[in-house]
């Protein structure tokens, strides 16, 4: 975990973790699967979800709708790279999503009671024929009760994320190198 004040004069945010994998591919090709990879493609989603389901199960809530990249919006697209942002209260048992049509929307948007995740995707030359496929999630708390908030949140649900990002990346890897 990165809070704010080790990483003052570094970053921003304040909680950031990230992760790679070497790939036999274009960083078009790979850009692609990431656009088109879906959470639910990872048999050890469901169980993941199921758990994080949990407190709205015992509380008699609602669950909320499993969480995806169509749930994020899209803040930047190049040829090496792709930017989401998503914003809530991901500590209650629904997400307190808030929802953008557009990248303005979503920069524009002030609400201090929600988080500010930034899920990235860049992809870096490695050798003539592999792509470093490189991802990162930065969370931003615009207040000190926003951060005391998600931080359980984050102690509890960033080790299953690294998990399931891990997983991603190797699935995205095995896809793009089928292919190629």
């Amino acid at each position: 975990m990165c809070s704010k004040s080790a990483y003052a004069t570094i970053e921003p945010f304040d909680f950031s973790e990230h992760h790679s994998i070497l790939i036999r591919a274009r960083p078009g090709a790979i850009l692609n699967s990431v656009r088109h990879y879906r959470l639910g493609d990872d048999p050890l989603f469901r169980p993941a979800l199921y758990l994080r389901e949990l407190p709205a199960r015992l509380l008699r809530a609602r669950p909320p709708l499993p969480l995806d990249l169509q749930d994020f919006t899209l803040l930047s697209q190049t040829n090496r790279s792709l930017v989401y942002g998503l914003k809530g209260a991901f500590w209650q048992t629904d997400y307190g999503l808030r929802r953008f049509d557009t990248p303005m929307e979503f920069l524009g948007d002030r609400d201090a009671s929600a988080a500010t995740l930034i899920l990235s995707f860049m992809t870096v030359p490695a050798t003539p024929k592999r792509t470093r496929l490189v991802t990162q999630t930065h969370v931003l708390c615009p207040t000190s009760h926003v951060r005391r908030c998600f931080l359980p949140y984050w102690l509890v649900i960033r080790p299953v994320s690294g998990l399931l990002r891990r997983r991603m990346l190797s699935q995205i890897k095995a896809r793009c190198e089928r292919s190629a």
